[in-house]
């Protein structure tokens, strides 16, 4: 399942990576409209994640299968450089908490949130320790990287942090 899934890009890649698509959340009408044409047997579902979360994601979905991955990118521009860097004073910072309030409904083996690599440093890195310590408590070993596009055969130089998280019951 993918949370703020804009166009798939990072969908496109776990699919190439082996995953199935689930279902895609995304409030952009013109980006959920991007999805259903590019992937037509996706379950797109374009909502604000807010709502998804007060109906539950399993509402959505066509069976009750486990999910093995939550994936996505929660809003970036409270914590970017190149923004006012508000971070959790922003409601846009505040949505990762929707995040995961869906990654506790869904209990998948594992996550993987990415975001700007100014996510590792704002406030000093406290911001991170919240996100961390939150998905600490809804289950998950937490780690995280920021990696560079470049140093992965993309022609562009694009530092992201990938935060990764394993169910706490299936991590060894």
């Amino acid at each position: 399942v993918e949370l703020f899934a804009g166009a798939g890009g990072l969908a496109l890649g776990l699919e190439k990576a082996g995953f199935t698509t689930k279902a895609a959340v995304e409030i952009n009408k013109w980006a959920a409209k991007t999805l259903r044409t590019n992937r037509p047997n996706w379950n797109v579902i374009q909502e604000d994640i807010e709502k998804v979360v007060k109906d539950g994601i399993k509402s959505y979905l066509a069976d009750d299968e486990e999910i093995d991955l939550l994936s996505g990118g929660y809003p970036c521009q409270s914590f970017s450089y190149a923004g006012k860097k508000l971070g959790l004073e922003d409601t846009r910072g505040t949505l990762f908490y929707d995040y995961a309030e869906l990654l506790k409904e869904l209990k998948p083996k594992m996550f993987l949130a990415e975001n700007v690599k100014g996510l590792a440093t704002h406030d000093k890195g406290r911001t991170l320790q919240v996100m961390l310590d939150v998905f600490k408590e809804v289950g998950y070993e937490v780690d995280y990287q920021v990696l560079n596009s470049l140093n992965y055969g993309v022609a562009q130089k694009r530092q992201r942090i990938m935060i990764i998280g394993t169910r706490k019951d299936i991590h060894a």
